[in-house]
Order: structure tokens, then C-alpha cells, then sequence
């Protein structure tokens, strides 16, 4: 949300794509998709309780965003899974493709959500080296659930202040 850092990722991004969809217009999305381009973005990050439902992650009540089925139906693309590996030798990175996905979206928002998240766990699974682990995942939670970051925040505060 800082208008510096947005400007400079959407230039990033710029260099890499036919056309850069800023963030979280939806719109743009969905015309990127019906005019057969690929699209590109994180189910996996935590945007908050807007537009996502709590599905488990790694077996953990999870927010997340159910766009990928949403997109899906309204634009009537194919959700094709896939992967950035880094290479052994430590240059570059290697795409994974997965077949695209069947029966999805299926109409269970609930289902084809949850099916997402367990395509990202198999994944990193497979490759935990490969994953972002500082994304704050679990930071939105269910009413009354514990807040996994609260400790680390205290313990912060008490340091710096």
C-alpha cells in the first residue's frame, strides 16, 4: 500500500508482461483473461476478511482469497497451477506447469478454495526452501482464534521501545 513501492513493482512487472495489471483491479483481470492472456497472482497471501473465506492451510484456519474460482467462472479461463523453483546451482529459477484444473471452478466456493490451498501446500511440501515464509499468512483470524504474530509483536515493541 505504499504508493513508492507500488510504482516501482508496477514498473518491475512491467518489463516482464504484455500488460501489468495493477493491483487488485479485478476488472482488468477479468478482460487480461477473456482476451486469452495469462494472468498471474498470489491466492496465497492474506488480504484480510474482504473477499476471503477461512480454509484450512497446513491445518490452520486460513483467510483466503477466493478469487481464483471467482475469476474463473466470470472469465471462463482454465486455472493452470504453477511453480517457481530455484535452480541447485542458485541461477534462476525453474517454471512448473501443472495440467490445468478440472471441474473448477466446481460452484462450492468453500471446496474450489480449499483445493487451491492444498495445491500450494503439495507444492511446498515438495519445496518448502522455495517458499515465502515471512508473508505474515495466519495474520487475519477467526473471531476468538489465537493471533500467532501478537508474541512476536510484543517482543518487539519491548526491544525497539
Amino acid at each position: 500500500k505504499n504508493p513508492l513501492f507500488e510504482a516501482l513493482m508496477q514498473r518491475a512487472r512491467a518489463g516482464y508482461a504484455e500488460r501489468a495489471i495493477p493491483r487488485g483491479d479485478m476488472h482488468a483481470m477479468v478482460r487480461a483473461l477473456k482476451d486469452n492472456l495469462p494472468v498471474w497472482f498470489a491466492p496465497d497471501q492474506d488480504f484480510g476478511h474482504k473477499h476471503s473465506i477461512f480454509v484450512p492451510f497446513f491445518g490452520v484456519a486460513a483467510a483466503t482469497l477466493t478469487a481464483t474460482a471467482r475469476l474463473a467462472k466470470l472469465s471462463g479461463a482454465r486455472v493452470v497451477p504453477f511453480f517457481a523453483q530455484r535452480m541447485k546451482d542458485g541461477n534462476g529459477y525453474r517454471l512448473v506447469l501443472h495440467p490445468a484444473l478440472g471441474n473448477f471452478p466446481s460452484g462450492n466456493i468453500e471446496a474450489d478454495t480449499l483445493r487451491i490451498n492444498q495445491i500450494i501446500e503439495a507444492e511446498i511440501r515438495r519445496h518448502p526452501e522455495d517458499y515465502l515464509w515471512v508473508h505474515r499468512r495466519f495474520k487475519t483470524r477467526p473471531a476468538g482464534s489465537p493471533r500467532p504474530y501478537a508474541e512476536y509483536r510484543r517482543r518487539r515493541r519491548r526491544k525497539t521501545g
